[in-house]
């Protein structure tokens, strides 16, 4: 976690920082990035960023639940089921469509976040997967309680067995995505929609007819 003297900095100069850190562990991966590197492109000394972080190690997993937060709340309408009568399945097929576009505009990050995920960082992507596990875990559950409210969602299983369940198949159909992207020389992120909208509706059919009511 950052010492206090990171969050003492205006939201502006912390974004910089983390932003430089991002860009930095991307094009050279955990070993090879350089913090006087990360320093210099987000306009402050290398002595500074001892003073915001304890180590490389602690920028890093900060870096991963910084993008994973920032994400969330500028995407939150996005991810936020609004419409309570609406059916959790229709939610995610929508969710996914829009998110895929609106993504774009983030492009750095969500690649980011796809390589901890596809395990780019050794050891240090296990310890991120923690936390991104735990973030999905707590959005989860508030959407399987919104469709068992409505009706969209079967009442007679477990609320923790079914974010379960839906991590299980979302988290496979995700690497599964990915990796094929990355196959043909692509980042999931710059491909259209429609070429993958067959896989992710079939997922959702998967889901629907697992724990649909």
């Amino acid at each position: 976690m950052p010492k206090d003297t990171f969050y003492n900095l205006p939201f502006e100069k912390q974004e910089k920082v983390m932003r430089s850190a991002i860009s930095e562990f991307i094009n050279q991966g955990f070993e090879k990035a350089n913090v006087g590197a990360i320093a210099k492109n987000a306009g402050v000394a290398k002595g500074s960023m001892y003073q915001y972080f304890e180590n490389k190690r602690e920028l890093f997993l900060f870096s991963v639940r910084w993008s994973m937060e920032f994400l969330v709340k500028k995407y939150d309408k996005y991810i936020t089921l609004k419409d309570k009568e609406l059916s959790v399945f229709d939610f995610f097929y929508q969710n996914a469509k829009d998110m895929w576009l609106q993504m774009r505009d983030e492009r750095e990050l969500v690649i980011f976040i796809q390589d901890v995920f596809l395990g780019k960082y050794n050891s240090l992507s296990d310890e991120s997967m923690t936390y991104m596990i735990k973030l999905s875990d707590e959005y989860l559950l508030n959407l399987i309680k919104a469709g068992k409210s409505n009706g969209s969602i079967r009442k007679d299983i477990d609320d923790n067995i079914l974010s379960l369940f839906i991590t299980g198949v979302s988290f496979k159909i995700k690497e599964y995505l990915m990796k094929k992207a990355r196959n043909l020389g692509e980042d999931i992120v710059d491909e259209d929609f429609e070429v993958y909208e067959k896989e992710i509706k079939a997922m959702i059919e998967l889901l629907k007819n697992g724990m649909g009511a």
